[in-house]
């Protein structure tokens, strides 16, 4: 019963020893490492610390070091981090040791917060603008009015509707969108010593679809469009009346066709506006088809849409 004593001492002096021989001083050897909750890769992290900074480990677990930290909300805690990240540089010291304070572990500096950037593309948009339209004539008759001295005057206007985009990747996208739109023109000339101007009146839906290539905020885009004309009103001025160029004639003519279609090109910049993203665009519509029905085969008028666009947008 005597040696009961001396075997609890044996015991206790070995378990002592063991604790002794895992301690060690590390010292991290990577950028930023990990300090974990728990001994295991996928535990959840309660700090970073930088390379250089150096730990006293009481103890090794598995692949980790025990050592004491400070968390993200400033209070010491136990930690692990992986042998992976640190090496050792000294044995602890055999006496106790006090965990490290607060002021002497290398806490990692906050990230600061990028500045806001350009909207990503990618949504729907609602968007507003001015429209200056006016029409591409055939050669002959753009000679006649040049030679007559009339000149064709390009009518202000306006277009809403909503879009949306698709990105591709980063930086490329095709953009489709549904507007209503005005267009038309005027034309100014002088008959019996006076002078007129006639107005050609559009109302029309303009579906463009674009490819966008993004530059992180300015862009440029390109593609085609198919319009559909709702109202064609012209106004001849020497006799002051207005002509439905829709409506069938008596002998069931129509002036105007109402599909038409072209080639639509576009620049402009994305903004983020705290938060809310702003697309501002400028375009061209470039007409490739004839406006006007021919009535036989020997009609070759041709009147062809084209326009500069402005629109502002927001990206929701």
């Amino acid at each position: 019963m005597k040696k009961t004593p001396f075997l609890v001492c044996a015991i206790v002096l070995l378990l002592a020893v063991a604790v002794i021989a895992d301690a060690a001083v590390v010292k991290i050897k990577v950028q930023t490492a990990n300090v974990r909750q728990k001994p295991d890769a996928t535990s959840a992290v309660l700090s970073r610390v930088s390379m250089g900074a150096i730990f006293e480990s009481s103890k090794k677990v598995g692949n980790f070091y025990e050592i004491s930290v400070t968390d993200n909300s400033g209070n010491l805690v136990t930690g692990y981090i992986s042998t992976d990240v640190c090496e050792e540089v000294g044995a602890a010291p055999t006496a106790p040791v006090a965990p490290v304070a607060p002021a002497q572990v290398q806490r990692p500096k906050p990230t600061p917060t990028p500045p806001a950037g350009p909207k990503r593309a990618g949504g729907v948009f609602i968007g507003a603008g001015l429209v200056m339209s006016n029409f591409t004539y055939d050669s002959t008759t753009q000679n006649n009015m040049d030679s007559g001295g009339a000149a064709k005057k390009m009518k202000l206007g306006f277009q809403v509707g909503v879009g949306y985009e698709l990105p591709l990747s980063e930086n490329l996208a095709i953009m489709a969108g549904l507007f209503y739109s005005t267009a038309g023109n005027k034309v100014n000339y002088t008959a019996d010593n006076t002078a007129y101007t006639d107005k050609e009146d559009l109302g029309t839906l303009i579906i463009p679809i674009e490819v966008k290539l993004n530059f992180n905020g300015p862009f440029v885009s390109v593609g085609p469009y198919l319009g559909y004309l709702l109202s064609a009103k012209y106004y001849y001025a020497p006799s002051n009346e207005t002509f439905d160029d829709l409506k069938a004639d008596s002998d069931g003519y129509v002036y105007m066709k109402r599909l038409h279609f072209g080639l639509t090109f576009g620049a402009g910049i994305d903004l983020d506006l705290g938060g809310v993203g702003l697309m501002v665009k400028a375009g061209y519509q470039l007409g490739l088809s004839n406006l006007h029905n021919p009535s036989d085969s020997s009609d070759t008028f041709s009147m062809k849409h084209n326009a500069i666009t402005i629109l502002a947008a927001i990206k929701l």
